[in-house]
C-alpha cells in the first residue's frame, strides 16, 4: 500500500510501514539505541522511514514486490534502520556491516539487484584508439 507525506508543498508517494520504533529498539543493545537515536523517537522514525524507501527501491529493482508481511522483507527494513541509526551518529564502520548484511540477505532471498549499470549506461569499459589520419598523396 502507499501513502507519502509532504515535502516543500510536494507528495512524495511511498509505501507506509508497519515497523515500528519498538521494531527497531528490540535489534540493537539498550544502550546503542539510546546512543544512536539519542533517546529521541523522531530520530528511529527517520531511520525507519529511509530504511523503507532504500528497501522498497531495491526490492522492486528485483522484479519483486515489496511487503512487509514478509519475515524477510521486515528483517531488512530493520538492518537498514539500524544502518540509517548508526549512520547518523557518525558510526560507519558499524553502519557499513548492517548495509552490507541488508544488501546481502536481498540479493539471496530476491537475486540480483538491477542498476543503472546493468543497462549499459554506465562508465566504458575497454580501450579507445584513434581514427587513422587519412593517406594523403600517392
Amino acid at each position: 500500500m502507499l501513502g507519502g507525506y509532504f515535502f516543500n508543498g510536494v507528495f512524495i508517494a511511498m509505501p507506509e510501514t508497519i515497523i515500528t520504533v519498538n521494531d527497531l529498539k528490540k535489534e540493537i543493545n539498550p544502550d546503542d539505541y539510546r546512543t544512536a537515536s539519542f533517546a529521541d523517537e523522531k530520530v528511529a522514525e527517520r531511520a525507519i522511514h529511509k530504511a523503507v524507501i532504500w528497501v522498497y527501491g531495491k526490492v522492486m529493482s528485483t522484479g519483486n514486490a515489496y511487503d512487509e508481511k514478509d519475515q524477510v522483507i521486515r528483517d531488512i527494513v530493520l538492518k537498514r534502520a539500524v544502518y540509517e541509526l548508526f549512520s547518523y551518529i557518525g558510526n560507519e564502520s558499524r553502519a557499513k556491516a548492517k548495509e552490507q548484511d541488508a544488501a546481502d540477505l536481498i540479493e539471496t532471498y530476491f537475486g540480483g539487484i538491477s542498476t543503472k549499470y546493468d543497462e549499459g549506461l554506465g562508465p566504458a569499459a575497454g580501450t579507445m584508439s584513434a581514427p587513422e589520419p587519412p593517406a594523403y598523396g600517392g
